[in-house]
């Protein structure tokens, strides 16, 4: 197993492809990164077959992952913390954007496998579910 940390990008609809697209187009084609999109005629539970799947390929090469999220208290959050609250890799993102994503898998991409450690100095950006869960005692 890769010490890698996997990388899993939902959204409402197709904005994490697009993310994905971007990523590809400025700094490379990168590895052990999933996409998840939630779309209108997906049920929540088809969403959350396949968050897992996306999870469980990850898990094949990668120690830790994390999961990007559009939204807070949408479907691919919700799913995404439930899945968190789950296993104990996960840690949950909200809020991303293209400049957050290229930034955090250089540095992964650079030898960083520490999710505190990627995640360091970054949190004005986005919400960390995780934090957030722990400090209201869940």
């Amino acid at each position: 197993m890769d010490q890698k940390i996997g990388i899993i990008i939902t959204s409402h609809g197709e904005y994490c492809l697009g993310a994905v697209d971007s990523l590809n187009m400025i700094i490379g084609r990168s590895e052990h990164i999933q996409t998840v999109s939630v779309t209108p005629t997906l049920s929540v539970q088809d969403v959350e077959k396949k968050m897992n799947q996306a999870y469980e390929t990850l898990c094949a090469n990668c120690k830790e992952i994390i999961i990007f999220t559009d939204l807070i208290c949408g479907t691919p959050n919700n799913v995404a913390v439930k899945l968190m609250m789950q296993k104990n890799n996960i840690t949950v993102i909200t809020g991303y954007n293209l400049a957050i994503l290229i930034e955090l898998i250089n540095k992964r991409n650079c030898g960083c496998d520490d999710v505190s450690e990627l995640l360091d100095g970054e949190e004005e950006i986005f919400q960390n579910s995780n934090r957030i869960l722990k400090k209201e005692g869940a």
